[in-house]
């Protein structure tokens, strides 16, 4: 399954920053790749898909009008 990973503004600094570009991007294909049947269609039955990468970070995937995947992340601090 071939597919574009097109990540948002926010997604791109929370990686840079935190060092997980690269396992951003292949732990989103992996995620889609394993979802029932096809990966795109069952992502776009489905509206997203979400996730936790080990640092905490939290994925959102969802399928975009031109059949790429947007991922979008955010991080949650704990409170003090």
């Amino acid at each position: 399954m071939s597919f574009e990973i097109v990540l948002t503004q926010s997604a791109q600094e929370i990686a840079e920053r935190s060092g997980v570009l690269p396992v951003l991007e292949e732990r989103a294909r992996d995620e889609i790749a394993e979802l029932p049947g096809e990966g795109l269609e069952e992502l776009e039955r489905r509206l997203f898909h979400a996730f936790a990468l080990d640092d905490g970070t939290e994925v959102i995937c969802s399928l975009t009008a031109d059949g790429s995947v947007r991922v979008d992340a955010c991080e949650a601090e704990a409170a003090a």
